[in-house]
C-alpha cells in the first residue's frame, strides 16, 4: 500500500450563507434579489486545498430558455506560508452554471493570485482567458483591510477593479465598508455598503465589442446583509 504524506492532517471546512444580494465585483449575479450560498473546502497540512462553491443565481435573462438558477464553482489551490506575518494561495477554478445566461453557455476558468499580511489585508489578482465564454480575456484586482473592534465586531473595506468592457460592456471601480459581528463562534453576520462607478463602457462601433446580452450595471449606493453558519 502507498501512502501520500501531503493528504494527511486534512482539515474540513463549510458554511452556509443567506444574502440580500448576491454582489460580484461591482455587478450583482442575483439580479439584485436574495441568494443562497454554500461553500465546502478540504485543507490539507502541505498546503493544498481543494473545494467547491455553489450560490443561486439570477442573470435578469427572463424570456431565454434553459436559464442558469445555480453557479457551481469547483476549486483546487495551494497555501504557503512565508512567515508569521506573510502567505500566499495561488488558486484554479471553473465557473459553472446549470443552464446558459441571455442563452449561451457560458462555462469558464479563472485564475487567483492571493496576498495575505497578518489577518489585516488581502490582496488579489484575478485573470480569465475566456470570460463568460466570449472569447476575451478579462482581469482585475480586489484589496482588502480588515481591523478587529473587538473580540467579535470586525471592520472592513474592500476596493476593487474589474476589467469587463470586452465581455459585458462595461469595467468596473467598485468598494465595499461594513461590520461583521460573530454571533458565536459558528454564526456571524454582515452588514455592508456598496458602492461603484463604471470607468470606460464600450461603444457598438467597437471591433472588441461583443453584442452579447448580458451587461450588469454598477451595483451603486446600496446596503447588503447577509448571514453566515459555518463549521
Amino acid at each position: 500500500m502507498f501512502a501520500f504524506p501531503f493528504l494527511c492532517h486534512a482539515e474540513l471546512r463549510g458554511s452556509l450563507t443567506g444574502t440580500t444580494d448576491y454582489f460580484w465585483r461591482g455587478y450583482s449575479r442575483s439580479d439584485e434579489k436574495p441568494a443562497a450560498q454554500a461553500n465546502i473546502d478540504y485543507e490539507f497540512k502541505s498546503g493544498i486545498y481543494f473545494g467547491s462553491f455553489g450560490s443561486t443565481v439570477n442573470f435578469g435573462d427572463h424570456g431565454f430558455e434553459n436559464r442558469s438558477t445555480l453557479e457551481f464553482r469547483p476549486y483546487l489551490g495551494y497555501a504557503y506560508k512565508l512567515s508569521e506575518d506573510w502567505r500566499f494561495n495561488i488558486e484554479a477554478t471553473r465557473y459553472i452554471y446549470n443552464g446558459k445566461i441571455f442563452g449561451q453557455v457560458a462555462d469558464y476558468n479563472e485564475f487567483y493570485f492571493y496576498s495575505h499580511f497578518r489577518d489585516l489585508i488581502t490582496a488579489i489578482a484575478f485573470v480569465s482567458e475566456d470570460s463568460y465564454q466570449q472569447k476575451h480575456m478579462a482581469y482585475g484586482f480586489e484589496v482588502t483591510g480588515r481591523y478587529p473592534i473587538t473580540q467579535s465586531i470586525e471592520f472592513s473595506s474592500t476596493m476593487g477593479y474589474n476589467n469587463q468592457k470586452q465581455v459585458l460592456q462595461y469595467n468596473y471601480l467598485y468598494w465595499t465598508s461594513g461590520l461583521t459581528v460573530h454571533l458565536s463562534r459558528h454564526v456571524g453576520v454582515d452588514v455592508r455598503y456598496y458602492d461603484g462607478i463604471h470607468t470606460a463602457t464600450a461603444h457598438k462601433n467597437e471591433e472588441l465589442y461583443q453584442p452579447w446580452g448580458f451587461h450588469p450595471h454598477i451595483v451603486d449606493n446600496r446596503v447588503l446583509f447577509s448571514i453566515t453558519v459555518g463549521f
